[in-house]
This record gives structure tokens, sequence and C-alpha cells, in this order.
């Protein structure tokens, strides 16, 4: 674990709780040490890629630590840009600037080099906050930048996975003709992703592949969205915009009475954004006709 380039996988939980339990005896015992800021940070890594419900508030608390304590600016680089991160799922609308305002102060020190672990972050977390607001210009900066990480090859495979799913949401809000195109997309990604089946991103994948081929309507498509709505309903995560999300879409497409069942289980969950609720209260009146 120690010498991981990047962050721990979800399917790796052992290896993570293990190095969890290590990372916080060091802390405990050790408070004082030369590296303990190191050691804060390689935590709150761990419990962002472990997921585990309440593990991103940890991380936040382990970020804004050594934002109050570290005299380095790379570390505060990096944590700056973890707390932008954490902001990402199911972000309000009137914080995205402020997630926004960390990546371009973590990029101060990291500079343009997307070959760095870190810099690439800042702009792929830029990138999906700037999914999120879609202000005018938003969704074409944003496509920038997927485009600028795609195209560097020697950036990290992660980023590079999401920037491929950042493109493949883009077209399919707001270039329908490219549909096709999208859904290979969503296939590179998924590739990528392979090896974190529980990770946020690669179960939106999943959502975004199925909701494209929703639209697209061609023979078999409905199957296939079927297929990756129901592996993110049914496996265990605690990304509730995921969650419902793909329950709404299972509920246009599939039979009664499970239509009617996915939609009762969203409405059911509490703390949805508005436009979930909406889509919600659309299906409903669809299916009493």
């Amino acid at each position: 674990m120690d010498r991981e380039t990047g962050f721990p996988a979800p399917s790796e939980r052992e290896k993570i709780n293990r190095a969890i339990e290590k990372y916080k005896k060091i802390l405990r015992n050790f408070p004082q040490r030369a590296d303990i800021g190191e050691i804060k940070f390689g935590l709150a890594d761990l419990y962002v890629g472990r997921g585990e419900e309440g593990d991103y508030n940890r991380a936040a608390a382990y970020y804004n630590d050594i934002l109050k304590t570290s005299g380095s600016f790379y570390l505060r680089a990096r944590a700056y840009v973890g707390k932008a991160e954490l902001l990402v799922p199911g972000i309000k609308k009137e914080k995205i600037e402020e997630a926004v305002e960390l990546c371009r102060i973590a990029r101060k020190t990291l500079k343009d080099d997307l070959t760095d672990f870190f810099a690439a972050k800042t702009y792929i977390v830029e990138a999906d906050l700037r999914l999120v607001r879609d202000g005018p210009g938003d969704h074409k900066i944003a496509l920038k930048i997927h485009e600028k990480l795609i195209q560097e090859r020697s950036a990290h495979w992660y980023f590079r996975a999401r920037a491929l799913l950042g493109k493949a949401e883009l077209i399919l809000y707001h270039y329908p003709p490219r549909l096709a195109e999208a859904i290979l997309i969503c296939s590179r990604a998924t590739r990528l992703l392979k090896e974190r089946p529980g990770d946020y991103f690669a179960l939106k994948t999943k959502v975004i592949e199925g909701e494209l081929r929703i639209r697209r309507a061609k023979f078999g498509d409905f199957n296939k969205a079927e297929q990756l709505l129901k592996e993110v309903v049914s496996f265990p995560h605690a990304y509730h915009d995921l969650l419902a999300r793909a329950r709404l879409d299972l509920a246009e497409i599939v039979k009664h009475p499970l239509a009617r069942k996915y939609l009762k289980e969203v409405e059911q969950m509490e703390g949805l954004d508005p436009y979930l609720t909406d889509k919600a209260k659309l299906i409903a009146n669809k299916l009493k006709k």
C-alpha cells in the first residue's frame, strides 16, 4: 500500500482496512513525526478509496487539519484538490464556485504538468464541477479539459477514464447526434476502470451508458441499458444520487410491477437533488397512464 502511485481500489478493501489501521496507529503513537502531514494525507486518501458511509467526512477532516498545520506548499495543494474532489458527488450548485477555486489554488503550486498525479486531478475535478453547474461557457471549458486529459497519454489512467466519462456525459446532454460515439467512449472508460468496480465514476459510467442507450433506443439498447442499470442498483455502495438515478431510469424502461417498485424506492429516499424528485414525479404521472 505504501507503494501505491495513486490511491487504492475499493476491490482491495481488506488491504485498505489494514492500511487504515496501520496509519491510525502511527497517528496515535507518533503524533510528532516529521512526516505526520503525509501520514494524514495518506489516511485521507485511503478513506476516499474505500468510500464507505462517513469516509468522505473523515477524509475532509484530515484535509482540513493539513491546511491548518502543514507548512508544505505541495502537501497543502494536494489537500486543496482533495477537498474539491470530495464535493463532486451530490454537490449543490451554490458550492461549485468554492470548489473550482480550490482547484485553482492547488494549480498555482502544482503547475500545468499533466504527468503529475495531483495536477491532473485539479483539471478533472474542475471539469466535473463545471458539468454540474452548466453555466454559460462551462460545458465548452469542461470539454477542452476532457480532450486535454484524453490526449495526454502520460496522464494517470484514472483521470483519463474520468475525462472519457465526462465527454460522454456532455454528449448525452448537449450533442444528441453523437450518441453512438458516446457509447463507445463509455466502453473505453469502463475498460480503464475495470479494477475499481465500486468506484463512484465506474458506477456512473454504467448509468451514463444506460441513459445514452435509452435515448438512442436502437435494437437491443433497452436490454443492455437494463443490464447496466441493474448492476448499479444491486452493487453495495453509498452513492445515493447514482442509486436514485439508476432506479428512475429503470422505472422508465421495465414493465410493471417492477417499474412501480423502482419508483417507490426513489420516493422513499431523502435528500435527493430537485431534478431527481422532479423526474420521479414525471415518471409517476406516466405510470398512472
